[in-house]
């Protein structure tokens, strides 16, 4: 979004270009006139600036008030990092978005271990439920003691050791669940059709996200699992691909299933090895200003494809699935995806803090917003009842079995 200041800018540029054609025209000195107007726009610009800054501190003067009636009268001595901490956790409470959140030195630290996909925990994804503000579980991450444990997904923390998570951030949750390998955390959960909450007793373990995982189906399908996006997904994706065209592979299932998203760039990089030249995904702001866009090359594989999504499937991995349906790449088999198409900019403090703030929505191509709607996939097949959504056995899994029978159908129209 154009600032002010750019927006003054871009007046000052035409606004020259206008004196300096008049001057031309009456045969004045035009270089004198443009730098006196520039001189004098720059001035009318800090003036602005200058006045917006002392309105904005004007706007201030009721949390100074309150800091410094706590800081004379309050029973206990406060301490001034705490009081503004407070105030800017307030703020960004204020807006009212579980994905807007102020993190402290030591909560920022322990976001950006897990950004880069390495920490010490159990091994959930943790999303906030819009309506009631529960901290529910996107998808334990397979292989940690989460998953080991039997937690699933749209499981609603209510409690972990002793403090209740009612009101509690997903960071504050983050901050809980994680601590030393070897370390025992015990987690309380409220589970869809179950009455009484449920007691999960974990011992925390190093989690390294490996996000892919791949292996031939039969003597020409191969599998590709994407459990989430992380700084490594894209070269893991690409050696998955090698190897399964080495093994004979003449079609692909792609399962995006319990993926909570992650990393865009990196989502960018799967998908432009899948589709062909095109718009992958683009994001705007509230003055629907585009911010970014994001582009495929024209190589791409060459073999039919199936995309798994499911009610779990968000944010990145909802940009992958969704640009694939769109070029008609491949064919979506599951059920609904997540809807989470929301723009979050990290930006750090100098005191160690930071601040994972919404600024825009994701568009995939078309124009559709994902945001609170999701994807519909092109054959919608629900998962049998009694089955766990994030460790089916493979002969009991009919979602898979349907996407294996229309990569069978793809291969046999390609021939």
């Amino acid at each position: 979004m154009p600032t002010n200041r750019w927006k003054n800018i871009i007046m000052v540029a035409v606004l020259c270009m206008a004196v300096s054609l008049f001057s031309f025209i009456l045969g004045a000195r035009s270089a004198n006139v443009p730098s006196y107007v520039l001189e004098k726009i720059h001035k009318d610009e800090a003036s602005v600036e200058k006045t917006e800054e002392l309105k904005d501190l004007e706007k201030l003067k009721p949390v100074a008030e309150v800091m410094k009636l706590i800081k004379a009268k309050y029973v206990k001595a406060a301490d001034d990092d705490s009081l503004v901490e407070g105030a800017i956790r307030g703020m960004v409470q204020s807006l009212k978005d579980p994905y807007s959140v102020y993190m402290d030195p030591a909560e920022f630290e322990n976001f950006m271990i897990s950004v880069n996909g390495s920490f010490s925990g159990v091994g959930i994804s943790l999303a906030s439920d819009e309506t009631s503000g529960a901290i529910v579980v996107v998808s334990p991450i397979e292989g940690t003691p989460a998953q080991k444990a039997g937690i699933l997904p749209r499981d609603r923390i209510v409690k972990v050791d002793d403090v209740d998570m009612t009101g509690k951030s997903i960071e504050d949750a983050v901050r809980l669940l994680r601590g030393p390998k070897g370390t025992k955390v015990t987690i309380y959960i409220e589970r869809p059709g179950v009455k009484t909450p449920l007691k999960f007793e974990l011992i925390r373990d190093n989690i390294r996200l490996k996000t892919v995982w791949h292996e031939m189906l039969d003597k020409n399908i191969g599998y590709i699992k994407i459990s989430s996006f992380d700084s490594y997904t894209s070269d893991e994706f690409n050696s998955a691909l090698s190897d399964l065209k080495k093994q004979g592979a003449k079609g692909l299932v792609l399962d995006l299933r319990n993926n909570p998203g992650g990393s865009l760039n990196e989502c960018v990089k799967v998908a432009d090895r899948i589709l062909g030249k095109g718009l992958i995904v683009y994001t705007e702001d509230r003055n629907k200003n585009r911010l970014e866009e994001y582009y495929s090359d024209e190589n791409k594989i060459s073999i039919p494809l199936v995309v798994l999504v499911n009610e779990n499937s968000a944010s990145a991995s909802e940009i992958l699935a969704g640009a694939i349906q769109y070029y008609k790449a491949g064919i979506l088999v599951g059920t609904k995806t997540f809807g989470k198409g929301s723009v979050q900019e990290l930006e750090p403090f100098e005191n160690g803090g930071g601040l994972k703030l919404t600024i825009a929505r994701y568009y995939i191509p078309g124009g559709k917003c994902i945001d609170g709607i999701g994807i519909q996939p092109d054959v919608k097949v629900e998962l049998n009842k009694g089955l766990n959504p994030v460790s089916v056995p493979k002969e009991k899994d009919n979602q898979l079995a349907k996407a294996v029978e229309a990569i069978r159908a793809s291969m046999s129209a390609a021939k």
